[in-house]
């Protein structure tokens, strides 16, 4: 539970069961933070939980472009070879992904959290400025893969667990405006309760990001961060002839 005394904020924190929603609805709990938005919406609507509300995007578990052999995303090869973890999710954090850094275009932009938006395939490219080919696997057989291709998408975890580091991939996904950011969701009716708007105002705050920034080391990042994106340039020297014809570089140089 939440309560405001004076300048000073109380909170009763307890641990979020997969019934925590549930909770928060039922007047159990005040808010509750332990989801992204996909899960919030997706288990609200098949559990018919109503009345529920995001009161403040948090901190985001990004994905990243991590590579053994490109230095950079100007080497990434035509015709290369990109390996995405196994399931539509992934696949489809994997394009946006890609379209961020330039490397394919979908006909869809990166934030929105339909299902048709959550579930982009390669049927939704319209354009792959490298002609790459995805593949995709478990993350237990990465260890066996990520070598023989040019790029890999993981998350944080599956980096690290491949002898990188989340903190230096060669782009990771944007935080602003990610549907896969982490929040505080309460009652609606309640959005406006003062101890509520306080929680979310300081955890929407600049403070909070720079913390999640500066103590995860790139395995969580603020979902409202004063620093800048990236910019990601397009590509160079795109080839739009027939695989057959190109007689270009087609690993990492």
């Amino acid at each position: 539970m939440a309560r405001r005394d004076g300048d000073e904020l109380h909170l009763d924190i307890r641990h979020a069961g997969p019934d925590a929603n549930r909770q928060v609805a039922d007047g159990e709990a005040d808010a509750a933070y332990f989801q992204h938005i996909p899960a919030f919406e997706g288990q609200t609507r098949r559990d018919g939980i109503d009345g529920l509300t995001v009161l403040a995007r948090v901190h985001v578990v990004p994905y990243g472009l991590y590579s053994r052999s490109c230095a950079s995303l100007d080497t990434v090869p035509h015709f290369g070879t990109v390996l995405i973890p196994a399931g539509p999710a992934p696949l489809s954090r994997g394009l946006y992904l890609l379209q961020y850094a330039k490397l394919m275009t979908l006909n869809k932009p990166f934030g929105g959290t339909a299902l048709s938006d959550l579930t982009v395939t390669e049927a939704n490219v319209t354009d792959s400025q490298r002609h790459l080919t995805i593949s995709q696997a478990d993350p237990v057989q990465f260890p066996e893969l990520v070598d023989a291709v040019d790029l890999v998408v993981m998350n944080p975890d599956t980096a690290r667990a491949n002898g990188f580091d989340p903190d230096r991939p060669l782009l990771r996904e944007p935080a602003a405006d990610n549907p896969y950011t982490n929040v505080l969701v309460g009652r609606g009716r309640d959005s406006d309760d003062p101890a509520l708007a306080v929680l979310a105002h300081r955890l929407e705050g600049p403070e909070i990001s720079q913390y999640v920034d500066a103590g995860f080391g790139g395995s969580v990042i603020g979902a409202n961060p004063a620093r800048p994106e990236p910019e990601v340039p397009a590509p160079a020297n795109t080839y739009v002839g027939a695989a057959g014809d190109y007689a270009g570089p087609r690993s990492c140089v």
